[in-house]
């Protein structure tokens, strides 16, 4: 019973952790999925690709939301890892 209130601290500073950097790997992946969607429509600019407003939108749409489902899936295997979720339960 006492190794279970001494782990109790350091699995809070773990979780703590882990989701500190969850959200740090977010963040970044939006910015960068920003960079690419500004990249995508200058491609299209400079190549005089005729773009309604539909067709805006759903590239917007498709591009920031595979890179960040992509980035929360894999962040999630990170955090479960980080935060000790994965550790072996005795």
């Amino acid at each position: 019973m006492n190794k279970s209130h001494a782990q109790q601290p350091n699995r809070a500073a773990r979780f703590a952790d882990a989701r500190r950097r969850f959200v740090r790997l977010l963040k970044f992946m939006f910015a960068a999925s920003l960079v690419v969607l500004v990249l995508a429509f200058g491609w299209f600019h400079h190549t005089n690709t005729p773009m309604p407003l539909p067709f805006i939108g759903a590239i917007a749409v498709a591009v920031i939301g595979s890179l960040m489902l992509t980035a929360a899936l894999m962040g999630l295997v990170f955090f479960s890892a980080a935060s000790g979720a994965d550790d072996e339960t005795e």
